[in-house]
């Protein structure tokens, strides 16, 4: 007997469990299988805002591959689908950071990785301005990109330095 390499729908009710699941295997360092288990909720609740969160997480949990770099444009995506204002913020200064983070790994990116990072602080930045009350996870992310900078002595790039005073004169 051969087997159809279909993929098969979830069951709506077993939704809540599979998000349990999907969380687990972040936790076990096996984002790939957390992605997956996103997607197959994401198929039958698009605008899942748990799955959704997960799913983020997931990809850009793998932003250190360098083949994963074009997963940029699905974690963008599923950022828009976010319902609160306050997580794009976040979670665009979330993909921002670990994208600094995965250049800091590429000796040739590294002076790259400031940009992102200053990125990231404005998303941060934008965050804590709307954050729920009693939620400081941007604040503490804020501090988090601010201790890397000064901690690996990040500087802009000169030719970043360069264009900007060029095109302010």
């Amino acid at each position: 007997m051969e087997l159809e390499l279909e993929l098969h729908d979830i069951h709506p009710d077993a939704v809540k469990q599979a998000l349990k699941k999907a969380k687990q295997y972040r936790s076990l360092l096996e984002p790939d299988i957390a992605e997956s288990i996103c997607l197959d909720i994401l198929k039958i609740d698009e605008n899942n805002q748990e799955a959704l969160v997960i799913y983020i997480l997931s990809l850009t949990d793998q932003l250190h591959h360098t083949e994963r770099q074009t997963q940029i444009k699905d974690i963008t995506q599923a950022i828009d689908k976010l319902e609160s204002e306050y997580k794009r913020f976040y979670y665009t200064g979330l993909l921002n950071e670990r994208r600094a983070l995965a250049l800091m790994s590429q000796p040739m990116s590294h002076s790259f990785a400031y940009d992102y990072f200053i990125d990231a602080l404005q998303c941060y930045h934008h965050a804590e301005k709307m954050c729920p009350e009693g939620n400081d996870e941007a604040i503490l992310r804020w501090n988090s990109c601010v201790r890397t900078i000064q901690k690996e002595k990040l500087q802009p790039r000169q030719d970043t330095t360069h264009i900007h005073s060029y095109m302010e004169s």
